[in-house]
């Protein structure tokens, strides 16, 4: 056999093995992120027999004590929509209640998990019945007898691209006209989700991290 036969064997064999290996890998990366991001969803977000009795964890809700009765002070509620690819929106709404009872808001974020620094993603805890909501300091946490009960988790795109919509609308119910539904418009590099459970937000944090690496997300370069 001549040699350049040979090599064209060779390049066949290889062709032939490595193809089926190659088309596996890219069927087993799309069945792991689709399982992550179900994972998330059935979570996270508000779901009937799903995770907190049902409202998912996306909470973060004030509270004023007065004697024995805790009042609702403020409430907002965050929101994840997935479309099983790599493409996310958050909603954050702000609830009509207390001191908001005349206002209630939304804001949207929408970005694509591939341009989400991975390294980027924190967990930030705080107390949020207290006057200092932060957990960072352990001397404060210790002073003022913090609860760090309620988490953020907070992520940057990756070298600060605007790559993130934000899309703000706040309804003002006593007001009319344009002053009663103002909306803006803008672009930014950062994002977070509220997390009313310390736990899961670590297993949330990880497994968003997993999901940003899937899509294609990589470290920033400065």
């Amino acid at each position: 056999m001549k040699w350049w036969k040979a090599v064209v064997l060779f390049f066949i064999v290889v062709v032939i093995g490595v193809g089926p290996f190659v088309g596996y890998c890219a069927i087993a990366k799309r069945r792991d992120l689709k399982e992550t991001l179900l994972w998330i969803d059935q979570t996270y977000n508000p779901h009937d027999g799903g995770d907190n009795l049902g409202q998912g964890h996306g909470w973060e809700i004030h509270y004023l004590k007065k004697g024995n009765v805790e009042e609702i002070t403020q409430k907002f509620n965050t929101t994840v929509t997935l479309d099983g690819g790599c493409n996310v929106v958050t909603r954050s709404e702000t609830l009509p209640v207390g001191v908001y009872s005349e206002l209630s808001s939304v804001t949207t974020y929408k970005f694509n998990l591939r341009d989400i620094d991975p390294g980027s993603i924190r967990i930030k805890t705080y107390d949020l019945q207290k006057d200092v909501f932060s957990c960072a300091d352990p001397e404060q946490v210790k002073d003022y007898e913090l609860s760090c009960d309620n988490a953020e988790i907070e992520f940057l795109t990756r070298n600060g691209a605007t790559a993130i919509n934000e899309d703000r609308v706040a309804i003002f119910t006593k007001l009319t006209g344009s002053d009663h539904e103002p909306k803006s418009a803008s672009k930014t590099n950062k994002s977070w989700w509220l997390v009313d459970d310390v736990p899961y937000s670590q297993r949330l944090a990880k497994t968003l991290k997993h999901a940003v690496e899937l899509c294609g997300g990589q470290s920033s370069r400065f």
